[in-house]
């Protein structure tokens, strides 16, 4: 693949990736909580899962976010990607395995983690962020190396964007996880596809894998 300057995205394509990254983020939400209401209509306030009770709507937002995140904000991010990325279609399956891997892995590990280590502890928090953001940018890089030079900030990108905005989340916790880290992802998209491969091969060379 190779981006000339025409091709190159153009400075509202940044600020559109956030754009797009937080709606998907508060969408889905919105989609989870619509779906779940009307479950609650057929089986209630609380529901019986292998001999235990829990609540509904806790219960089921633990299993449906994550997919429903993954597919949305894949598909969203798509739309801009495509025309920079061969194949970019890929870049929505990416996105909805590593959701749904947050999805299973986070539900098994914070059980693990929380006997260990104990809720209050900073490793547990850090090692939640890295499983978290890992589990997306690992999957999402592998189609990215595909296409640009120095894939890898893409996973540092998520890490970092994750770690700070698990630490200012305080009150406003969905809106500092659906901004924080589409601001440093963005950061890294424009030094993928704009800066970076100039530096090592030239003004219109091909985008190598890492």
């Amino acid at each position: 693949m190779m981006i000339t300057d025409s091709r190159r995205p153009k400075w509202f394509f940044y600020p559109g990736w956030v754009v797009l990254s937080v709606i998907s983020f508060l969408a889905a939400w919105a989609i989870c909580w619509a779906l779940i209401s009307q479950v609650e209509k057929v089986v209630g306030d609380t529901m019986l899962v292998r001999g235990q009770t829990h609540i509904t709507e806790d219960f089921l937002l633990t299993y449906m976010y994550f997919p429903v995140l993954g597919l949305l904000t894949g598909f969203l991010q798509y739309l801009l990607l495509r025309r920079y990325l061969p194949r970019g279609g890929w870049w929505i399956a990416a996105t909805a395995l590593g959701w749904s891997l947050v999805s299973i892995g986070d539900r098994l590990l914070y059980l693990t983690l929380y006997t260990t280590l104990g809720a209050d502890s900073i490793w547990f928090a850090a090692l939640m962020v890295v499983l978290v953001s890992g589990s997306v940018g690992l999957a999402q890089w592998l189609v990215l190396r595909q296409s640009v030079h120095h894939a890898a900030w893409w996973i540092l990108a998520n890490v970092l964007g994750w770690g700070i905005a698990a630490l200012v989340a305080g009150t406003t916790y969905l809106l500092a996880l659906s901004i924080i880290p589409a601001i440093a992802t963005s950061v890294v998209l424009w030094l993928l596809l704009d800066r970076l491969p100039h530096q090592d091969d030239g003004r219109n060379a091909p985008l190598n894998p890492v």
